[in-house]
């Protein structure tokens, strides 16, 4: 550690008059301060740091000095070797600064198999830190959890499911699979069915009884959700960009499904309900020809929700948590129970770094299927890939204390003024129209788009519009403008229709009070104003 690095800490800390996740400020000059074994703890934890003493924390950092250098370092050495388990080295800096005496310490990360570091008198659990911003907190019991099943090579995705058998799974599914694998692995031939089966870590034993492992249960089960009920996939439609955000009728969710089944049949299930309720654009060149492009590119999205059953945290700590898929109007968020597994780290993500695997058994058997795991290690590097064929954002991924979380966002703008500007001359270039579609059909706006250029699709989202706000001389309910478009669809109505409506200054509440009034009803702006 050098004096520069400790000078640029305390005038970081003095610009935004904050400590961070790894700089701390201790006052030291009327003795050795009663506690900081905990930023010890955390900064061991986390990410590293550098502890400063002789800094005033209520007067913007001021130097105040320390009482004593050398019984000081002592003080920090006694408790870093015999009061920390395991014990701390650290790298001592006394210097003088603005004219008194401070000492920095500077603390490395643990490798991982050595964590979590705690101190001693207090015990594992109350003594156990980690840092989050300028403050240090408790480790929970599952952050415990983690280190030590990480330490004790602890792999959740084989230990068995004790109230199932080998009958709760897919018979077919499974001699489809062995078949398989005797082609790959010529030797399993010689094995009987329930050795191969055992082999390959679908099943094992315990006191001379087999059962089927999680992985087994999770991959060739009939009905996985009979023995892990919430290991399931919570999907919503948020009318808004937050949650608890309301529709123009208080609706919370424009569509809410729980998709349950195999990790491939929640892939699947996910997937079709991020596709029926995702815009779509229908692109039409100068030559006519059409083109449907989603609203959001659904390899992406489908390498997102892979990854989140496959390396979800699936241990006993975690099992009442289920992954969550929000759509808003403005992103897509993924979030799945565990953080980063092991040295696995964000900055890490999409590079050649070799990473860690939480579930190495349901890895290598989707990987031995065929069916969701095609190439390890090219999901993040195909959703940024696929993201930016659609001249979107990167995905933006976060670790939080006990769940991971991936955002897809969408900046493409489908306002009114944006489709004005396409009637308005762009006969040679690209035009669209987004609609909405459902699984069983298409919900259209009037009479079939033909495949004409994109100026004659837009003319038609105009006509829409101006029908609504002709409707709307009086005010009108969101349920009349549906009867009065013959729409089926709520959600199509407020999202497509009302509020770029209003965003646009064309169409206004009644109620402006109270926006989110289920009685609420719209009036044309320019007439109300006459």
């Amino acid at each position: 550690m050098e004096k520069n690095e400790v000078i640029d800490a305390i005038r970081l800390l003095r610009k935004y008059n904050t400590e961070t996740n790894r700089i701390e400020a201790k006052s030291a000059l009327l003795g050795f301060p009663k506690k900081c074994y905990d930023t010890i703890s955390s900064f061991s934890n986390k990410y590293g740091g550098i502890i400063i003493f002789g800094l005033s924390e209520d007067d913007n950092f001021k130097t105040e000095g320390v009482y004593d250098i050398n019984d000081l370092q002592k003080q920090i050495t006694s408790l870093c070797s015999d009061a920390m388990v395991p014990r701390v080295r650290t790298d001592i800096l006394p210097l003088e600064f603005e004219g008194k005496n401070i000492l920095a310490v500077k603390i490395e990360e643990l490798r991982q198999n050595k964590k979590p570091c705690y101190y001693k008198p207090k015990g594992l659990k109350a003594g156990s830190y980690t840092r989050e911003g300028d403050r240090d907190e408790l480790l929970t019991d599952y952050e415990i959890y983690a280190f030590e099943s990480y330490n004790d090579h602890i792999f959740e995705d084989t230990r068995p499911t004790k109230k199932s058998s080998i009958e709760d799974l897919n018979e077919e599914s499974l001699k489809e699979y062995l078949n398989k694998i005797r082609e790959l692995k010529p030797n399993f031939s010689k094995n009987s069915y329930e050795k191969n089966l055992k082999l390959c870590g679908i099943v094992d034993s315990d006191n001379n009884k087999i059962y089927p492992t999680l992985a087994g249960t999770l991959i060739f089960g009939d009905y996985p959700q009979s023995f892990y009920p919430q290991l399931f996939v919570a999907c919503s439609v948020i009318p808004g960009t937050k949650l608890g955000d309301v529709g123009p009728l208080g609706e919370r969710f424009i569509d809410n499904q729980r998709v349950e089944g195999t990790i491939e049949e929640m892939l699947d299930g996910t997937m079709r309900f991020l596709r029926r309720n995702m815009k779509t654009r229908v692109i039409i060149d100068s030559n006519g020809k059409r083109e449907n492009r989603t609203e959001y590119p659904l390899e992406a999205l489908r390498e997102a929700v892979a990854n989140a059953l496959i390396h979800r945290d699936y241990s006993k700590e975690t099992e009442s948590a289920f992954i969550s898929v929000y759509m808003y109007e403005d992103r897509v968020e993924i979030l799945n129970p565990g953080a980063l597994y092991g040295t696995n780290k964000l900055e890490k993500l999409g590079t050649d770094t070799i990473m860690e695997s939480r579930n190495p058994t349901i890895v290598r058997l989707l990987e031995e299927k065929g069916s969701v795991i095609e190439n390890r290690h090219t999901g993040i590097p195909t959703m940024k890939r696929e993201m930016a064929k659609y001249e979107l954002p990167e995905p933006e991924f976060y670790e939080e204390r006990g769940s991971f979380k991936v955002i897809f966002r969408n900046s493409m703008n489908f306002e009114l003024d944006s489709i004005s500007e396409q009637v308005s001359g762009q006969q040679n270039i690209i035009n669209t129209i987004y609609s909405m579609e459902s699984d069983t059909e298409s919900e259209q706006v009037g009479a079939q788009v033909s495949e004409q250029v994109g100026a004659q699709v837009s003319e038609q989202v105009l006509e829409l519009y101006n029908k609504v706000l002709d409707f709307c001389r009086e005010p009108k309910s969101a349920k009349e403008i549906k009867e009065c478009l013959n729409i089926k669809s709520r959600s199509y109505i407020s999202r497509k229709i009302i509020n770029p409506l209003i965003l646009n200054g064309k169409l206004e509440y009644e109620n402006k009070k109270h926006i989110k009034a289920s009685n609420q009803r719209y009036i044309t702006v320019k007439d109300k104003k006459k």
